[in-house]
């Protein structure tokens, strides 16, 4: 077979299994010029080892998620944005250092956000006072993003004061010691 039909073959089968592999996750996000402890993500996950979806992958499970569904190089960062490689912690600060423009992870069963906000704040426990608390408003929230019920949640108390709530059904914000808000919510579809 000639090259370029080996090469389109290929590239054909890279992009029906990037288009089925999409398809099976709930939830992706895209994390934009991603860190590793206050650097920018090396390409590789050692030193020219695990070059692109390993590392890619490697740093998506880290983070919670199943896999890596995207990735993009930022070719040459390193003087200006030294890259950390994830499997030491080695910094990488010479001009011929790669890092990750953008990186997308997927979960395969539920999407998990940490810290909700809502409208600049972080999500109130309730819908409206005193009332909807917990799973009610964990559930509306996860609706109004499009996903169909949250699976779990985690409250944290009385946040109000140093990270002001928002009620979710009336807009109110409630800026008090006592305010409870979500630690997290997972959302499925």
């Amino acid at each position: 077979m000639p090259t370029i039909l080996k090469s389109l073959a290929h590239a054909l089968a890279v992009g029906s299994f990037l288009f089925s592999a999409s398809q099976a996750f709930a939830g992706t996000e895209t994390f934009f010029k991603p860190k590793q402890g206050g650097n920018r993500l090396d390409w590789c996950l050692d030193w020219s080892t695990g070059c692109g979806a390993p590392a890619a992958n490697a740093w998506c499970k880290a983070k919670g998620f199943e896999t890596a569904t995207s990735f993009s190089q930022a070719p040459d960062i390193g003087l200006k944005h030294p890259t950390r490689l994830l499997s030491s912690g080695a910094v990488c600060d010479q001009g011929f250092c790669d890092g990750f423009a953008q990186i997308t992870c997927a979960s395969a069963g539920g999407t998990t956000f940490a810290n909700p906000k809502q409208g600049g704040n972080r999500l109130d426990w309730c819908l409206s006072w005193s009332t909807g608390c917990g799973a009610p408003a964990a559930t509306a929230w996860c609706k109004a993003k499009g996903f169909g019920s949250a699976s779990s949640f985690t409250i944290a108390e009385n946040i109000g004061a140093s990270s002001p709530t928002r009620l979710l059904a009336t807009g109110a914000v409630c800026d008090q010691g006592f305010c409870d808000g979500f630690a997290q919510i997972t959302c499925e579809p």
